[in-house]
């Protein structure tokens, strides 16, 4: 405020009306901005419950994995257990995109080949039990858990920052712009009132010295 003070010697009514001008779109921009943040917010409340949910559904499958991978192990043996997953005709792909979410762009994640069919993993049906394909099913549904939790993460992260940047924007056009920008138009209209004054009681001056010579 104090620079636009110094960078001109007497404001005018001109000055007064860019000024106001500015001082509208700053705040449009600032609701904008709050509208634009509150919503991301609200989006992001909503990640975190189902990254709590999410996380507590990988906890308890990871649990079951586990468990199955013991008992698979203890009848079978661990190095058939190894044998079994190097047999996978397929291997899992991810894909790393993006999506936009109210305009922001965030990763999208792709996932093929994780969930597979028994005849897509390598092993045949004989000298193979219900409880090995039990496993390979534990484990598939466990990777596609990590591979969402990974990406809601990465979504998380994302708009974390994006509202970290609208916040301080905010808090800029708030406490800085907006403040300086009221405080000059309020010395502009200061101003220009004193000069009205000074020039209305000039032409009563000269109004009676004219009247008084007239007399």
């Amino acid at each position: 405020m104090g620079h636009r003070r110094q960078s001109r010697v007497a404001p005018t009514h001109h000055e007064l009306v860019l000024l106001k001008r500015e001082l509208e779109i700053a705040r449009k921009g600032e609701h904008i901005l709050e509208r634009r943040r509150d919503g991301l917010v609200f989006i992001l409340l909503d990640l975190l419950d189902r990254l709590q949910t999410l996380q507590a559904q990988l906890e308890t499958e990871f649990a079951a994995v586990v468990y199955l991978h013991r008992l698979g192990a203890e009848r079978e043996g661990e190095i058939v257990l190894r044998e079994l997953a190097k047999a996978r005709a397929t291997r899992p792909e991810l894909i790393v995109t993006e999506t936009e979410l109210l305009g922001l762009e965030i990763p999208f994640i792709l996932s093929h080949h994780i969930s597979t069919r028994v005849d897509e993993r390598g092993y045949g049906l004989l000298g193979t039990s219900s409880l090995d394909d039990e496993i390979a099913r534990a484990y598939e549904q466990v990777v596609e858990e990590v591979v969402r939790l990974a990406e809601m993460r990465a979504v998380i992260a994302h708009l974390l920052r994006e509202i970290r940047r609208l916040r301080i924007r905010v808090n800029y056009l708030n406490h800085r712009l907006l403040p300086e920008l009221e405080a000059e138009k309020r010395y502009i209209e200061g101003y220009l009132a004193e000069r009205e004054r000074e020039e209305r009681y000039r032409q009563l001056w000269m109004k009676r010295r004219t009247e008084e010579d007239n007399e």
